[in-house]
């Protein structure tokens, strides 16, 4: 009995000690290192003190201030209001701990996630700070990988126009290609030398592309490039006096101030005299456009299609104005336009432009303009008759004008948007113009599945509680969308139809420009840190005083009509229409929308984003608001 007392006591006693060794054996051995994300800016590897990590929503957060100050950049933190201000060249970006809300350049638009603080470390999303600076982020899943790539300032970065471009080990055709790589894809500038560019590409690599198939994008003359007007490297001189491009901010009266002179490589005109406003057209080599108006380092040109936008000065070089004359045996300048006449057909309207013989026109729409410039023509009207006041939608009036002095320039100043077709006149004198009022049969509209694998890489969205992802219930509902659209006659465009989008993110609106979209719509759903964040939103972008706020009165109307029909339909809470300067809405030239469906991070929303008849509700709600604004309502 004792002697099972005793080995008893031992058998416990040697448990304690067993134990007590692994409690603290445990404490004193090394955890296995977790590799965790690597972290590679232009490409060399860093190793920040807090280093990147996926949150909640799966955005990738990095360091803000590490990042920004090894790029050059100044960062201040504003202790009161909790508030970070990036400096970087000519952006400025401010943003505030626990907030969806930034500004960069003063332009107000919401995170998809907010910046936190870890320690004193502020972390933020590692695409936005990509989208901010005009940076590249490239996510190696392999490697557990994230590449940051920021260029110089602005004006040194080179835009792809070729479908698809090569780029080179050297400046020529008899070097390796190293890859190949997308329309609109922005590399920063590093140099040139016989036609070709030399870039950085996204993972740190540098190579060439050829100036055939790229093109600059313009920035202040301080950042780079050639100068405007000024003397060459190693002369003395200067320009002469007539060659002198205007001092300080100027405006034309009546006649050109002069003509910008592009060089060897064509040049991006924007819509406004900034480097972050969004690309109108392009200024071709060698060209030669009126400048009408000067902004600081900026001027207003006139492109050959009539339209005008901005280019920075340090891109092209000055030249006088000099009116043309007039060639006696040019058969296009005896042609006159000699009246114009209003009537209904239906629910159109008829415009007859009377002339001395048939004609050629250019069209370009600006704004609530529809334009048509009649090249070799002047106007024989008198002053009088130059205007036709209609007042029914969609024609307000249309307008007659002697534009320069050989374009007569036709305007239908219009209240809604319009289709135009055209036919010449039964006795080849003049034109019919022949203008119906847009309608869901017959327009254009491009849908937009947000997220996805694009150029950039992959990016699935938002992911929600139980995995769903964003970039898979934005499909669906895009698909369903489009499916209605069609059996309503219109003519439907997406920018993906399955995982793989073949454009940037900036690409997917021009896409939409390119084939001449009446409308844009970019379906999404929302996340937040708070699972009981919930309701729908949609988002509109044409701040005032800018090209794009030019379209605001109809941005609004079509964001309006959209939102209060879904919410109608669904059901859900009803969080407004907002202004955000999201890349899909300030890149379009059509009316455009992004519609926050609801959210994939409140567990009962995400449920029902994954829903099939949830999402025939979103896409009902969609179409029915855009029925809503062809009719005007």
């Amino acid at each position: 009995m004792v002697r099972k007392k005793l080995k008893s006591r031992w058998v416990f006693l040697l448990m304690l000690i067993f134990f007590y060794i692994l409690a603290w054996g445990l404490k004193t051995l090394p955890a296995a290192a977790d590799p965790g994300i690597a972290l590679f800016l232009n490409g060399v590897q860093v190793k920040p003190a807090v280093p990147p990590y996926i949150d909640a929503n799966g955005r990738t957060m990095v360091p803000l201030r590490f990042i920004m100050e090894y790029m050059g950049a100044r960062v201040d933190w504003l202790e009161k209001e909790r508030g970070i201000v990036v400096t970087r060249g000519s952006i400025t970006l401010k943003m505030w701990i626990d907030s969806r809300q930034a500004y960069v350049n003063g332009q107000s638009l919401t995170l998809d996630t907010t910046p936190v603080l870890k320690g004193d470390t502020t972390m933020v999303p590692v695409r936005f700070v990509s989208q901010a600076f005009g940076g590249r982020v490239e996510w190696e899943e392999a490697t557990q990988s994230v590449k940051i790539t920021l260029g110089g300032s602005a004006g040194s970065q080179v835009r792809l126009t070729g479908s698809y471009v090569n780029i080179r080990s050297g400046p020529g055709l008899n070097y390796s290609i190293i890859t190949t790589l997308p329309r609109d894809t922005v590399l920063s500038f590093l140099g040139e030398a016989s036609g070709w560019y030399k870039v950085q590409l996204k993972d740190g690599r540098q190579g060439w592309v050829s100036a055939s198939y790229a093109q600059l994008v313009g920035g202040p003359s301080d950042n780079g490039g050639p100068s405007g007007g000024g003397p060459s490297e190693g002369d003395t001189k200067p320009p002469a006096e007539d060659n002198r491009p205007p001092d300080g901010d100027q405006q034309t009266d009546g006649q050109p101030l002069g003509l910008a002179v592009i060089g060897s490589r064509p040049v991006a005109v924007l819509a406004g005299p900034s480097p972050v406003e969004k690309q109108v057209g392009t200024a071709a080599a060698g060209s030669r456009l009126p400048i009408w108006e000067q902004k600081g380092d900026w001027w207003q040109v006139e492109m050959d299609d009539g339209r005008r936008g901005w280019l920075a000065r340090a891109l092209a070089t000055f030249a006088p104005y000099e009116p043309s004359e007039k060639e006696p045996n040019d058969s296009q300048d005896n042609l006159q336009i000699t009246g114009v006449t209003v009537t209904t057909v239906g629910e159109a309207f008829k415009v007859t432009v009377k002339a001395t013989g048939a004609f050629t026109f250019k069209t370009s729409r600006w704004d609530n303009r529809l334009i048509v410039d009649v090249p070799g023509a002047v106007l024989a009207v008198s002053s009088g008759q130059t205007t036709v006041e209609v007042n029914r939608p969609p024609l307000l009036r249309v307008r007659l004008g002697q534009y320069t002095k050989d374009t007569v320039r036709i305007v239908f100043d219009l209240n809604s948007s319009v289709r135009l077709r055209s036919q010449p006149a039964a006795d080849q004198k003049g034109m019919i113009f022949l203008l119906e009022k847009s309608s869901v049969k017959g327009s254009k509209i491009v849908i937009d599945p947000g997220h996805g694998t694009d150029p950039e890489g992959r990016d699935p969205g938002a992911i929600g509680p139980t995995g769903v992802q964003e970039k898979d219930v934005n499909l669906a509902m895009a698909q369903k969308l489009a499916a209605l659209l069609k059996q309503a006659g219109a003519n439907v465009y997406l920018t993906r139809s399955d995982e793989i989008c073949p454009y940037t993110l900036s690409g997917r609106a021009y896409y939409a420009n390119d084939i001449g979209a009446d409308l844009f719509i970019s379906i999404h759903s929302n996340a937040s840190l708070s699972p009981e964040a919930s309701g729908t939103s949609t988002y509109f972008y044409a701040p005032e005083g800018t090209a794009l706020g030019q379209q605001r009165e109809e941005r609004l109307r079509l964001a309006t009509a959209i939102q209060n029909a879904l919410v109608a339909v669904l059901g859900t809470k009803d969080l407004g229409v907002r202004e955000a300067n999201f890349a899909v809405l300030r890149n379009t030239d059509m009316p455009s929308v992004l519609v926050e469906t609801a959210f994939i991070s409140n567990p009962t929303e995400e449920q029902l984003l994954n829903n099939p008849t949830f999402q025939a509700k979103v896409a009902e709600g969609i179409f029915n608001g855009i029925s809503a604004y062809f009719a005007g309502l």
